[in-house]
């Protein structure tokens, strides 16, 4: 049986508002639904998505309750058209999605209001991805790494300066080789034909022989006509050299990539970094500009460099960094698919910081983190299990965050919640108290949907026979700016932001969910 999931929980609904059969008829998916798409395989069937068995990335641990069952996330497409493929034999569904954005031009500014979403949604990737870079850079001290994360969250104001992009580098180390390229980009002088007074002629060839001996007259004036003009050697600087699309291509994708990193960092952009980057960003333009205006071409990415390209000091470092924009522009790609896995990750992040903030909490044993040089599907980080332990003193618990497991307890699998918080009381040979499941679900839109929280409740209601006290679902913000939230008895669903407002109160209140939770007075 193959089924589109559009709630990772849609096991334990016993109406089943989540789950659609796929019957090898073709399916569309509600402009209603903003969130991901998962795919649900029983009795061991495997598809094929698009024509691939590996497109999707399995939900970790789901298959422990069952090994013949598989829950996947499905990647968000680059373009909507012709939908999604899933096969099993002979039987072929299309799923149609026409409500999901399509990946935006980096190179175009949107115009539609679909593509000023979708403009807005990469921005978002790339903010969570921005979050996620602040792991490689506290790991500079493995010992106070969560310490650090909490601190650059949670503090407020331009203390800490925007984070170095790929932009911001190049902003810093070339900002004087464009200034050079602009007062005097490469050029070489073309020969052609073309019809010249006879007091500027300068060299005549053959072919401009032939033609003058051919027209009507016996002197040089008579052969020249009524405007004295001939067919002569003309020279003109031509400037659509290899060297310089190159430059064009580089202008352009940087002079983007400047406009998304000040976007992204509309808060700091009085901090020198930002600054750096915007006079880079407004010189690169009016090269490009330039550059277009004299006619040169944009070169495509797959070019061989020449020799100006490997050998000219200013045009081999253009050349370079052209190759490092488009490798991030690659790595946008990915993100962009998927986004689900990043947002996942990012929340987890998250709960933890939001635990290290619960009065008196101390960390007492945490997982060796690894930041990836390059995704994995939208996962930049390497851990294990537990991801963190903290003691509790006042509650006298030990909590521990699990992320991904691959084996969870039977009973939790079902749920296929990423994040699970396991605690139990100091002395208690019975075993853990409880658990505290999180589900991060992306949205295309931020904020919370309307009547997820009375959902929340019923599948919380149904969790006490696998222990589970609390839950809580995660979703983007719509602004930083702004963070909303429902509560009730051990059910949160909370949208968080990437930073300002959004992220401190969405932290503030997941602290809050797990205080109440773990402090016994409030779980009665």
């Amino acid at each position: 049986m193959l089924e589109i999931w559009l709630r990772p929980w849609a096991l334990v609904q016993p109406d089943q508002v989540h789950r659609i059969a796929l019957r090898g008829q073709d399916i569309e998916i509600g402009d209603n639904h903003a969130a991901s798409i998962w795919l649900y395989e029983t009795n061991g069937e495997r598809a094929a998505v698009n024509g691939k068995q590996d497109a999707t990335e399995p939900v970790s641990g789901f298959e422990s309750g069952d090994e013949g069952r598989r829950l996947s996330v499905i990647p968000l497409s680059i373009r909507n058209t012709p939908g999604i493929s899933i096969s099993n034999g002979d039987r072929n569904t299309r799923v149609q999605w026409p409500s999901a954005p399509e990946r935006p031009p980096t190179k175009l500014e949107p115009q539609t209001e679909k593509e000023k979403e979708a403009h807005r949604l990469m921005l978002r990737a790339q903010a969570v991805w921005g979050r996620l870079r602040d792991v490689e850079t506290a790991l500079g001290d493995p010992a106070r790494l969560w310490h650090e994360l909490r601190r650059r969250w949670t503090e407020k104001g331009d203390s800490i300066p925007p984070s170095m992009d790929v932009v911001a580098q190049h902003a810093f180390a070339l900002w004087r080789t464009i200034e050079e390229l602009a007062r005097s980009p490469r050029r070489i002088l073309r020969r052609t034909h073309q019809h010249i007074p006879i007091s500027r002629v300068q060299e005549l060839d053959r072919r401009a022989m032939t033609w003058l001996v051919r027209q009507p007259g016996e002197t040089l004036a008579e052969r020249a006509g009524d405007q004295q003009r001939i067919l002569a050697v003309a020279r003109e600087e031509n400037f659509d050299t290899l060297e310089n699309r190159v430059l064009r291509a580089y202008c352009e994708l940087a002079s983007h990539a400047a406009r998304d990193y000040l976007e992204l960092n509309r808060t700091k952009r009085l901090t020198t970094r930002a600054r750096k980057v915007d006079a880079f960003g407004r010189s690169s333009r009016r090269l490009a500009r330039y550059l277009a205006d004299h006619g040169v071409r944009l070169a495509d990415p797959g070019v061989t460099p020449n020799f100006v390209l490997q050998h000219n000091v200013n045009y081999h470092r253009v050349w370079t960094s052209w190759q490092e924009l488009l490798d991030r522009d690659r790595v946008l790609d990915e993100l962009w698919r998927w986004q689900g896995r990043s947002w996942e990750e990012f929340c987890t992040l998250a709960v933890v910081v939001a635990l290290a903030g619960i009065p008196g909490a101390e960390l007492i044993a945490a997982a060796p983190l690894d930041f990836l040089k390059e995704q994995n599907r939208g996962s930049w980080i390497s851990h294990d299990n537990p991801l963190a332990a903290f003691y509790l003193p006042q509650q006298k618990l030990i909590v521990e965050v699990r992320y991904r497991m691959r084996k969870p307890e039977k009973r939790l699998s079902d749920f296929a919640a990423p994040i699970s918080i396991r605690f139990g009381r100091i002395g208690d040979v019975a075993g853990f108290l409880g658990n505290v499941v999180v589900w991060p679900i992306w949205a295309i839109q931020g904020g919370l949907i309307d009547g997820e929280l009375t959902e929340l409740e019923r599948v919380l209601a149904i969790g006490t026979k696998a222990n589970i006290l609390a839950a809580a679902i995660l979703r983007p913000s719509r602004s930083d700016e702004h963070c909303d939230f429902e509560r009730s008895k051990g059910a949160l669903c909370l949208s968080l932001g990437t930073q300002s407002t959004a992220l401190w109160m969405g932290l503030s209140e997941l602290t809050h969910l797990f205080t109440s939770t773990l402090t016994p007075g409030d779980r009665k």
